[in-house]
């Protein structure tokens, strides 16, 4: 097995993988170039071409969908009592993924070499769900469910058809 040494580079603001053939994970990899503005970055592919695994995506943004459906188990397991902690547990944590949306799409529209323009359509969108998130926690439940509810449903329908997201995060965005 070929050691790997990890170095942030500079032009990317990635941890690449240095050294040539090895083994990761039990897998034969390379390592190849992508073109950065100031100098090569170095990204691990596999020997089929295929980009490294998303599963560390795919598994934390499904272990994010917990804290959506505990406060409903919760009131299943006591004999569907309501639980008015759980409800306002429930908004907070939707605004939180609505926060982080946005930041998601304000991270692509800044990130230089993403093809998106730092525009007004762009940066209103990545500010909206943030808006919407804090309006929904300023109402409180059960109004202030229909911004979060709203935003999370507008976030993900416009992450499925606007330009800029990888493939994996649209596939990604319509599982969650």
């Amino acid at each position: 097995m070929a050691a790997f040494s990890l170095r942030l580079s500079r032009c990317c603001s990635r941890i690449s993988l240095h050294r040539g053939f090895g083994t990761f994970d039990g897998r034969k990899t390379e390592l190849s170039r992508i073109n950065c503005p100031q100098t090569y970055c170095r990204k691990l592919s596999t020997t089929s071409g295929n980009s490294v695994s998303y599963l560390p995506a795919f598994s934390l943004g499904l272990s994010g969908l917990i804290p959506f459906y505990v406060p409903p188990l919760y009131m299943v397991y006591n004999d569907f009592t309501f639980c008015a902690d759980g409800e306002a547990m429930h908004l907070a944590y939707s605004a939180t993924i609505l926060s982080f949306l946005g930041g998601v799409r304000w991270g692509l529209t800044l990130a230089p070499g993403s093809g998106q323009q730092p525009d007004w359509r762009n940066l209103c969108y990545s500010v909206t769900p943030s808006l919407l998130a804090w309006s929904g926690l300023l109402v409180q439940a059960p109004l202030g469910d229909i911004p979060a509810t709203g935003g999370l449903l507008l976030a993900g329908t416009l992450d499925l058809i606007w330009a800029g997201y990888p493939i994996w995060f649209k596939v990604l965005r319509l599982i969650l």
